[in-house]
């Protein structure tokens, strides 16, 4: 069927928005298969879940004051309710005129806006859609991390999301798959 040629267009996008401050967290939660994060580090050693103090350099790094910083600031940010329909048509336009966005894994929520900001043609898109840089980047990481907590993939300890986004993705079902079909991750 030719899986790998399902949504390389998209991969860019989706990887620079919702995994921005996702990946290093996600990257912690042994909890489930980590099929968007392979990393090249191999993951056997932490089977159990538990990460020895000492003796084992290869450990997956604890979570950053900065990655935990951005998480809260995602977690609480309050989603608009037209958000999804918003950000679907953006990423829709984003890839009709084959716009992508740094590649900003492991960097931090401000210098992806900064990141953002700076490549050509797409801060007119956003500005059409309603988004600057900063709400666009916010929203979608938002979004992405509701969605991982209301699957329970967020490692414990990390912060609950904003209670009005949870009852957004409740109320707009439908928005919520359109949106992940648009980021090229269907709902599974």
């Amino acid at each position: 069927m030719g899986a790998g040629m399902t949504f390389p267009r998209m991969t860019g996008l989706s990887a620079l928005l919702v995994s921005v401050a996702m990946l290093p967290l996600v990257a912690q939660a042994q909890t489930y298969p980590p099929s968007a994060y392979q990393g090249g580090v191999p993951s056997q050693t932490q089977i159990d879940g538990s990460a020895p103090l000492q003796g084992a350099p290869q450990q997956t790094p604890q979570v950053s004051p900065q990655v935990r910083a951005d998480t809260e600031r995602a977690m609480h940010y309050p989603l608009p309710p037209d958000f999804m329909t918003r950000a679907a048509a953006t990423i829709a336009e984003l890839q009709a005129r084959n716009i992508q966005p740094p590649n900003s894994h492991g960097t931090s929520l401000s210098e992806t806006i900064r990141q953002i900001s700076q490549v050509p043609g797409l801060a007119p898109v956003l500005q059409s859609h309603g988004f600057t840089p900063e709400s666009f980047v916010m929203g979608m990481t938002t979004f992405g991390m509701t969605l991982a907590a209301s699957n329970g993939q967020l490692p414990t300890g990390m912060p609950s999301p904003n209670p009005s986004n949870v009852a957004l993705f409740k109320a707009q079902p439908e928005q919520v798959t359109a949106l992940m079909q648009a980021m090229g991750n269907p709902p599974h």
